[in-house]
């Protein structure tokens, strides 16, 4: 479970800042029931954070460098080139001084009763700086990674990791393989450490990121998950919920058409030149790229079904469809998803139905949580979402992020939220001139 993340020095954020997950004590208990339970009587969790903000004022930044963190962590080792740049270096561009400054990631998280906290610090060309902690009743290093110079350095201190001979092996042989371009967790996963490769698999697969641009691989996702006999039921049963007019749906598996599948195989082609080392055992000619046909059946006229195919449906109904396989996958399993503008294409009530399945403990009973961008004000309600579930940006005169959380300005349980908000009381809405406005138009 994500406790918390912090980040500084990535895109439009420049001064660190931080989304955390933990619920804040309140003198009301409110929404008690929505909360997670840890073996820590002092700790509970949020399922859900909601941020809100001004057009470019940072927001979809903020998932943007969770989805960084975990896509380094997954990467590094295996698909980097050893000797190249660091590609996932994107500081903030507007002063001189940060756009040669390194960038610093770091997570904290809860896997069965451990709590970790794991970050780095990296620039273009190597990571300075990497640190796993294991955090559960007083800070424990497990490992601290420096590079200076182009010479990487691994320690352990106090011996908390590579208690046994073997395992202390096995730690100064991965430490020998780490390059000043990978990350040490990543090159322990390759090299089958135990406790490593669990909290890189962690990163790896818990965190997940929709955003409009890849909708198209999500509506495949949730085809494929359609097509799972016991994911079916659910498939239908989601979509009957939305009131979208839907009450069947048949997915049958194809294979892409040629002219679909050759820019496919140009890009493999253009991996292979670029990165052998990884890609060399990939034959484009033995590859499937399996694609799915969709068709959803619509009651119509005496009650009659009509399927029709996935083209004819609306922007809504595919928006929603392909949200639904990587959210049922997560709270099947108790992960992380990430939403860009969770309300694009979609009714307001239909977003609202949405967090309140991630909020409720009956039909998210293993936790799963959900961190998502919107514009919809409705959901500024606090019978909806707790107080310190919301969260906002602002853009200062200098182009630099700040993330806010409500709880900070102190509102009333019983405060009309959206009111509030869209009266410029949290400093997160837009500042129209219209002065400006008429000048440009006249």
């Amino acid at each position: 479970m994500l406790l918390r993340f912090r980040c500084k020095n990535f895109r439009s954020i420049r001064e660190e800042q931080v989304i955390s997950l933990v619920a804040e004590k309140t003198r009301s208990n409110e929404m008690a029931k929505s909360l997670i339970d840890t073996p820590f009587a002092d700790l509970k969790l949020l399922r859900c954070a909601a941020v809100y903000g001004a057009n470019a004022s940072g927001k979809s930044n903020a998932l943007s460098a969770l989805s960084a963190f975990r896509d380094i962590v997954s990467n590094s080792q295996r698909l980097w080139k050893p000797n190249g740049p660091i590609p996932a270096h994107d500081p903030f561009l507007l002063d001189e001084t940060s756009q040669t400054e390194p960038t610093e990631f770091e997570a904290r998280f809860l896997i069965g009763s451990t709590l970790y906290k794991y970050g780095f610090i990296f620039d273009q060309s190597m990571f300075r700086d990497e640190w796993l902690i294991d955090s559960t009743s007083r800070d424990k290093i497990l490992f601290r990674r420096t590079t200076e110079s182009g010479k990487t350095k691994v320690v352990f201190p106090n011996r908390n990791l590579g208690r046994t001979s073997e395992d202390a092996r096995h730690l100064d042989g991965i430490r020998l393989d780490v390059r000043p371009n990978s990350l040490f967790l990543s090159s322990s996963a390759q090299r089958n450490h135990l406790l490593l490769s669990r909290i890189y698999t962690y990163i790896s697969d818990n965190l997940e990121v929709i955003r409009g641009q890849n909708m198209p691989h999500f509506l495949m996702r949730s085809a494929a998950t359609c097509s799972e006999d016991n994911r079916n039921h659910q498939m239908k049963a989601m979509l009957r919920f939305a009131d979208i007019g839907i009450s069947d749906i048949d997915v049958s598996k194809r294979d892409l058409p040629d002219a679909e599948k050759k820019p496919l195989v140009a890009f493999i082609a253009a991996l292979k030149e670029s990165n052998p080392d990884v890609f060399s055992q990939w034959e484009t000619e033995s590859i499937s790229f399996p694609n799915f046909k969709i068709r959803m059946t619509h009651i119509g006229a005496g009650g009659k079904s009509y399927p029709l195919d996935s083209s004819r449906e609306s922007d809504g109904t595919l928006a929603y469809f392909s949200i639904l396989g990587p959210l049922l996958d997560k709270l099947r399993d108790g992960k992380v998803l990430l939403v860009d503008e969770l309300e694009s294409s979609l009714h307001p009530t239909l977003a609202r139905g949405l967090v309140q399945i991630f909020n409720s403990p009956d039909l998210n009973p293993n936790g799963a949580q959900i961190v998502f961008t919107t514009h919809n004000t409705n959901l500024l309600d606090l019978s909806l979402l707790r107080r310190d579930q919301i969260w906002f940006t602002q853009k200062s005169i200098e182009g630099a992020t700040s993330i806010q959380n409500l709880f900070d300005f102190s509102p009333r349980k019983d405060q009309d939220i959206e009111a509030a908000y869209l009266g410029g009381r949290f400093d997160a809405l837009p500042f129209l001139d219209d002065r400006l406005l008429f000048e440009s138009l006249t």
